[in-house]
């Protein structure tokens, strides 16, 4: 599948229009219908010349978008700046035993929910999971453990603080959907899941969360479980309107992953793509023209430059203002370079000699809320083995021994066997130290969308901030295949 060709040869530049706003809002909402081609066989020759296509960045954004444009009959290079294709999806099996495997970034996809990314999973042949780590959780609060029917008592949510319409909702509905109390009266006004603005809502991007909960009612319990004093009240009403025109839950309980990981995906891709995929390439230099783009970067310490009609930066917006850009970016863009929010993160993993949680009668599944464990679940069951694997999330820069010190801390169980620890810390990562966006503050929506998804004359701009849900592999796969088709439409 793969094609041998000089990759310093520069190709011709054909001047085409760039493709407008209105372009790529209705790409964003109808163009992601397009299923993927089954078999992954070499596509049919496109009914126009192709278009020469460098794709900068190479995790799951990057490379279902460069495999989209391969089966569309476009030329394509990925330019990979690691050792490894894959980005967030991350894969660890090293150093754990008996075949034990961590996924190190990426965790899980839904259903509803990922319906490109499922595409994906069965146009590669690939087999999904279910995935039990929101079954039975418990949940620390004030330093004891509740389970989820502890957390439907009427007395118990009394006692915390809700008011006589919460502690209803609660008694008979999950925990996780209060946010919901507050949100439903909005959420009709949404229409469009891409514009957001229609809404006529604008006035709730003039608050936080915390202030829309306050005047709308909520206690004083509510506001500490489920209100953010940083974040705009739109932007989060937003996100959970368009979850419900996709008739997805704000937080899904079923939940699934790869078997053997979830890097199993970006691996296939990466095969298929074959020597169209250069890794250890990053770029150093973007000139900007009005028919095509040239892009620098360095393979081997040589520096290198490729021309193309498109690129696709697939990498973070936190790499790329690290990158030289001729002429600079304008104005808007260029606060939106280098303003966007991001968090990072950390993924502790524990290996246990049993599965300990099953002797002691415990779920593993626990949310401790702090920040050298936020939470923590149970992995790999399905491997043939007495061992136990254990994993959570973390703040960037925690050290396996402060994250295993508050698992302990925490769990209410006697069999605690813990043989070995170690932590992914994405923010020690030099390529992908920024994860997933966080919620815009007050007054920031209309400075980022819908800028962030539109292109910037011949460049694309694909990834888990490129789409209007922060949710990784769901987000990254939707802009690809929107760019994709944009660039196959243009």
């Amino acid at each position: 599948m793969s094609r041998a060709r000089d990759p310093d040869v520069s190709r011709p530049v054909a001047p085409r229009g760039p493709v407008s706003r209105r372009d790529v809002l209705k790409l964003a909402g109808a163009g992601l219908a397009a299923g993927a081609a089954a078999g992954g066989a070499e596509p049919a020759p496109p009914r126009r010349p192709g278009r020469s296509v460098v794709v900068a960045g190479g995790g799951i954004g990057g490379l279902t978008c460069a495999w989209e444009l391969v089966k569309r009959g476009h030329d394509v290079t990925v330019l990979e700046a690691a050792g490894r294709t894959g980005g967030h999806v991350r894969t660890v099996r090293d150093p754990l035993a008996d075949g034990l495997y961590v996924d190190g970034g990426a965790e899980h996809f839904t259903r509803p929910g990922y319906e490109l990314f499922w595409g994906h999973v069965k146009e590669l042949g690939l087999t999904a999971l279910p995935y039990p780590r929101r079954e039975n959780i418990l949940r620390r609060i004030d330093g004891r453990l509740f389970t989820e029917e502890m957390l439907a008592d009427p007395a118990v949510l009394a006692g915390f603080g809700f008011n006589r319409r919460e502690v209803d909702f609660l008694a008979r509905e999950p925990w996780w959907k209060l946010p919901a109390l507050y949100f439903a009266p909005y959420l009709d006004s949404f229409s469009d899941e891409y514009r957001p603005f229609d809404a006529g809502l604008d006035r709730l991007d003039e608050m936080t969360l915390t202030e829309l909960l306050r005047q709308d009612g909520a206690s004083a319990a509510a506001v500490r479980f489920i209100g953010d004093a940083q974040s705009s009240a739109l932007h989060a009403v937003w996100h959970a309107a368009l979850l419900k025109l996709r008739g997805v839950p704000l937080f899904p309980p079923e939940v699934f992953r790869l078997a053997g990981g979830n890097q199993t995906l970006t691996d296939a891709l990466t095969a298929r793509l074959g020597d169209r995929v250069r890794l250890g390439c990053p770029v150093t230099g973007i000139e900007r023209g009005e028919t095509g783009v040239r892009v620098r970067y360095r393979e081997a310490g040589q520096e290198k430059t490729r021309e193309a009609d498109w690129l696709v930066s697939a990498m973070s917006l936190v790499k790329l203002r690290e990158v030289p850009v001729t002429p600079p970016w304008p104005e808007a863009r260029g606060q939106v370079v280098k303003g966007f929010p991001y968090y990072t993160a950390s993924r502790p993993v524990f290996q246990s000699r049993t599965r300990f949680w099953e002797t002691d009668g415990v779920s593993p599944n626990i949310v401790l809320g702090e920040t050298a464990l936020e939470h923590v679940w149970r992995m790999a069951d399905e491997v043939p083995t007495g061992r136990g694997l254990l994993v959570g999330t973390a703040a960037g820069f925690t050290s396996a021994e402060e994250a295993l010190a508050a698992f302990r801390r925490v769990y209410p169980g006697r069999g605690e066997d813990v043989e070995q620890a170690f932590v992914v810390d994405w923010a020690r990562d030099p390529w992908a130290m920024a994860c997933e966006p966080v919620n815009y503050g007050p007054g920031r929506l209309r400075r980022f969308w819908p800028l962030v998804i539109e292109p910037e004359g011949r460049i694309q701009f694909v990834g888990a901030y490129a789409d209007n849900l922060n949710w990784g592999m769901e987000a990254a796969t939707r802009s690809a295949h929107r760019v994709a088709e944009a660039i196959d439409r243009a």
